[in-house]
Formats: structure tokens, sequence, C-alpha cells
């Protein structure tokens, strides 16, 4: 009770700068992605635009306010608590949630037609509330407003409002959920958390005058590594106004295996190879040589003729189904396994949940852990109920629920264990349901209802129970009660909520979106409807194939688990395992690679002392890649251009 009664270390100001930076990632990064069509600034666990923001504070504006007076600067639980914000504030406005919902709920209607009849096949199933069905407001939408018309704000309110509801249940359910796993990933397990480690150190305070400009800074290594990647991709940004500037690709080439039935992807982008330099050997190595094991598989497979013909999602169309399968097998027997491994931990927080154990301490916690299991668990039943009333069936719900949970835990713990900066779901988990149990289970309706859970399960790049994980790990370094780090987190989710449907519901109605990026405006909600058309034309029962590769996968990881914990020369790291297939593994199995050997080179040759005196070199990599993403968006921004992907980070 002491700790609960004790003064805040953070205060109104960081939650104010906190509150106005936060809108404006939550303007900024949709406006970046689907008008400026440029760089990926929240999309993935990297999180580029929170860098991007905390940079201009920490080395600019707190410069200033010191120079001002020094009592105004930012304190360093200030500084924390800012980048909390952001790193909440990053989880609303693009794919993770806003930007993937109002195209797709926007779109049913608009591209709906006699050819692909989701005029029979979705809109007698759809909810009012769930999507409009006002084909005046979605052509608008797409098209833009006719001259003299004002925005139909109040078109919106009933089905933006039914979805916020869902989406801030959902949020509360994953921070109770990063509360509860806290302890045990962060002091039990001692994960690494690449992600905070860049924040930690920037935000380190230095002597004299100018003590707000920490060490980092003022790290020559650091400028060098920042200077590597800002410097290549500023080549890019400049090609796009004179193209005799040759250009630094941020994907390098495509190579095709096996007769051309298996492709590989060459991208480079040095913010991961940073991150994956402060990552274990064993896990880095994992993740590149299963992926080209899983490779190599798929096209002995095409080979042979053994491929599976089971059509699952789009999101599973960069390798087969028996890949796909065998993933979410490994999936469910790493996260089975972490669960155990943190049953003691569970049972701690449940005697204090429960019996408000004094034994077990959580004043340090974000939150009570009576509040947090309670929430959790009321949480989960609002979220399930919600998912009821939109037609998802009873009888399906409890499978679709803890394929949700697996998956959300499956992909934070990779980001805080490989600072994976982009990783996702081995599988949709409607797919999973419609794969593993058959159509005829779940009913049309059911399928419709599905289809809209793609809104906010089939990305998971980025989540809030990701930057929940990363934000309690950094506030560690903050002695003290931690209480109003969660509102501030709500100040920073709503703040971007509000400011990412203002931007997208604007430049829509006033360019039209089909004149805006034609991915995010127009591919989403085709890809959407068309991907869950497929099993509501064509019922198809459970796939028993499917469930075998699952076996194999599961037997596999737990094989891998096995070794791990059994012999300290162990070399594969099971996580490797659970996310060697799919297109983002795809995308950053290089840079992985990359990383990894000059880790490997480094302490080879120069031991731990070298690699510690490297660590600022690629910590500014991170910071220059993010900044270059950031800085060319303004300048396009003011020179009214588009199209200049500078970073996919």
């Amino acid at each position: 009770m002491k700790g609960l009664r004790a003064k805040s270390p953070f205060t109104w100001k960081g939650m104010l700068v906190g509150a106005i930076f936060s809108f404006f990632i939550g303007v900024g990064a949709p406006y970046g992605e689907i008008m400026l069509q440029g760089s990926y600034m929240a999309l993935n666990s990297s999180s580029p635009a929170a860098i991007f923001s905390f940079f201009l504070i920490t080395l600019f504006l707190n410069v200033l306010l010191a120079l001002i007076r020094r009592h105004f600067a930012l304190s360093k639980a200030d500084l924390v608590m800012v980048y909390v914000m952001l790193l909440m504030a990053v989880t609303v406005p693009t794919q993770s949630f806003v930007s993937y919902l109002i195209p797709v709920i926007g779109g049913l209607l608009y591209y709906a037609s006699s050819e692909n009849n989701w005029g029979e096949i979705f809109v007698p199933y759809v909810e009012p509330w769930l999507a409009p069905l006002d084909y005046k407001l979605v052509k608008d939408l797409h098209e833009g407003l006719p001259p003299g018309e004002s925005i139909p704000w109040g078109g919106w309110v009933e089905i933006l409002g039914a979805w916020y509801v869902f989406f801030i249940v959902l949020s509360f359910m994953m921070i109770c959920m990063a509360t509860i796993l806290h302890r045990q990933w962060s002091a039990n397990e001692r994960l690494a958390y690449p992600m905070v480690q860049l924040p930690m150190r920037m935000i380190e305070e230095g002597e004299g005058l100018l003590g707000v400009v920490g060490p980092f800074f003022r790290s020559r290594a650091m400028w060098l590594g920042f200077a590597l990647p800002f410097v290549l991709f500023s080549m890019t940004g400049l090609h796009h106004y004179f193209p005799f500037v040759p250009a630094v690709p941020f994907f390098i080439d495509t190579v095709w295996w096996f007769n051309r039935s298996v492709w590989e992807i060459f991208a480079l982008s040095y913010a991961w190879v940073g991150f994956f330099y402060l990552v274990n050997l064993d896990i880095t190595f994992s993740i590149w040589f299963f992926h080209l094991l899983t490779k190599v598989e798929e096209g002995i497979f095409n080979l042979v003729g053994f491929s599976s013909t089971e059509k699952l999602s789009l999101y599973s169309f960069s390798q087969t189904a028996d890949l796909t399968h065998q993933s979410v097998g490994a999936c469910l027997v790493f996260v089975g396994f972490t669960l155990w491994m943190a049953r003691a931990h569970l049972r701690d927080v449940w005697r204090k949940a429960w019996n408000n154990d004094p034994g077990v301490d959580d004043a340090g916690e974000l939150i009570p852990y009576r509040v947090a299991a309670i929430g959790f668990l009321v949480s989960l039943f609002m979220v399930g109920f919600w998912l009821w009333l939109s037609g998802i069936p009873l009888v399906v719900l409890p499978i679709f629920l803890a394929a949700c949970l697996v998956f959300y835990i499956l992909v934070t713990r990779a980001v805080t264990t490989a600072g994976v900066a982009t990783a996702r779901a081995p599988e949709v988990a409607a797919f999973f349901v419609i794969s593993g149990w058959g159509t005829s289970l779940i009913g049309a309706k059911g399928l419709v209802a599905l289809t809209f859970t793609y809104v906010w399960q089939s990305e998971m790049r980025l989540f809030p129970l990701i930057g929940c994980a990363n934000a309690l790990k950094l506030a560690e370094i903050i002695p003290g009660p931690k209480r109003r780090l969660f509102w501030a987190m709500w100040v920073a989710l709503l703040c971007s909520l509000a400011g990412a449907t203002w931007i997208v519901l604007t430049i829509c109605y006033r360019d039209g979106g089909i004149n805006l990026h034609p991915f995010f405006m127009t591919g989403q909600a085709v890809r959407t409807f068309t991907d869950m058309a497929r099993p509501l034309l064509n019922p198809t029962p459970p796939d028993l194939r499917g469930w075998v590769f699952t076996g194999i996968g599961g037997v596999i990881d737990g094989l891998l688990l096995w070794g791990q914990h059994r012999f300290h020369w162990w070399p594969l790291h099971p996580l490797g395992f659970v996310i060697s297939v799919g297109w983002l593994t795809s995308q950053m199995w290089f840079s992985c690679f990359v990383s990894w050997l000059l880790k490997l080179l480094t302490l080879k040759y120069g031991g731990i002392k070298l690699y510690t005196a490297a660590k600022p070199f690629f910590l500014g990599m991170i910071l220059g890649e993010a900044t270059a993403g950031g800085v060319w968006l303004f300048i396009d921004w003011l020179n009214g251009e588009t199209g200049n992907m500078i970073t996919a980070m």
C-alpha cells in the first residue's frame, strides 16, 4: 500500500506532450501511407513513427525547452511516459485498425457487382451496425464528395461507434494481458526486449549545461550508423525527384527456385539489421536457417507433386497450405510451452487477484493484478459477446477466441524475444476455424461475420499487446508507481484514434478513396471479401491433411523445445521454426542473416568488448532509417509528391 501512496514520477506535462504527438501520429501515419503513398511509419512492430517522433522530442524539443529554462525540459520519467504513449499510438492508425477498418467496411457495398455477387453472398447477413449499407455514403467515400457537400460524419457515428467500443475493450484486454505476463517475461525469463534498447539509450542523461543531450547523441559510432541508412535511403528519395541519382531500394531482388515454383525475396533494412544485432545468435541463426529450410521443403513438395490443394487465406499465399498448418502446429506448442513455463507466476497472479495474497507484490505493476485478471476475463467475455452479436455462432466462438489469444501471444513473444520487426500469425484465425472444423459448423452468417474479423485480426503486425509489453519493460528504469502510465496509454490510444478517423475520412471524401493508395483503399476490401467468398460459395469439410501437418509442426517444435532446455550447446531456437514461413519472414530473413553474420564475426574477432563498442553504431542504423522515412514524408508533403517509398521497416 505504501507504493500506491507514493508520488508518481510521471507528470501531466509529459502526458500533454505525449498526447500531442499521439494525435500527430494518428493523422500523419495514415496520411503518409494513403495520401502520399510513402514509407510505412506505423505498420510494423518496429514502430518507426514512434522512433522518429521521439528523436524530434529528445534531441530538439527537449533541448529547446532546456535552453529556455532548465526546469521546462521533460524529465527522464516524462520521456519514458512520452515513448510509452507513442508505442500505444502507433497501434491504431494504419493497417492495425483504422486504415483497415474504414476501407473494408466501406468497400463491401461499393465493390459489390453482378460478377462477384457480393450483394447476395454477404449483404443479407451483415448487421446494420457492422458496415454501412447506404450506397451514397460509400460511393462518396470512394469517389469524392460532389461540389458543395460536406463530409457526412453522422452516417458513420453508429457504425464506427460500435467498432470503437469493440477496439477499446480489446485494447483493455491486451493491456491486462501485458500486465499479467510482464514479470514472467521480464524478470523470470529475462527476455531481451530489443525494441526498447534504443529509447533507453536516447533518454540517458548527460552532464553540464546541456545535460539533456545524453551520451548516446554524442557518440560518433551512433552518428556513423545513423548516416549509413539515412544517406543511402535519401538517395532513393532524391531519385524520385532527380532520376539521374541512383536509388538504393529497400527490396533488392526476387529469386526463383525449383523450376520457378518457389520464390525468395532479398530485402535489406538497416534498422532490422540493428534490431537483430541485439538478439542472441541462436535465435537469428534459427530464423534464417529454418526459413530457407522450409523453402526447400516447399520446393521438393512441388517437384514431386505432394503439395496440398487446399486454399487458405490470401495471407498464406507465399507458401503451401502444408507449411501454413505446420507453422500453426509449432505455434500452438510454442505458446502452450510458454504458458506452462509461466504457471508458477500465473498462480501468483491468481492468488493476488482472488485472495489478495500479501506475499505477492504488484505495487510496481501498471495496474493491480486483481484489476488485470478480472479485467481480462470481463473484457474477453465482452469481446466474445460483440462477436456473437455480429454473427459468429457460439459453437465456434471459443475456438476462434482461443486462436486469437494464442496468435497475439506468439507475435508479442517474437517481438520481445527476437526483436522481430515485422511478424504476424501463421494463419488468419478465421481460416484456422474454417480449415479445422469445416464451413457447415459455421454457417453463412458466421462466415460473413468472420470476414469482418480481418479488420483487427488478419494483419497482426502491430497491436496494443506489443506496445504495452515493450512499454512496461521501458518503464522499469523509472522507480515508483506506474499507475499514471495506464491513463497515459488510454490518452494516446484515444488521441491516435481521433486523429486517424478524422484524416482517413477527410482525405477519402475530399479526393476519393479510389484515387489514393490502390492497395490500402481498394485492395484491402477486394482481397478481404474475395477471400471469404470462396468458402461461402464452395463449402468445405474439415481438412484432415491440415491436421496431420499441424501435428507434425507441433512435434518438431516440441523436439526443438526439448533440445533447447536439455542441452546447453543446442544451436536451434524453437521460435525460428514457428515463424519460418510467411511473406513477412521472406522480407526480413536476409537482414537477419546479415546481422547474424556481422555479430558472429564481431564476437569471434573482437569479443564482447568490440560487440559493446559497436552497439551504438547498430542502434544508430535503426534511428537513421526511421528518420529517413519521416524526413522524406515531410519533404514529399511540402512538395505535393506521392509514391516516394523510402522504407518499409
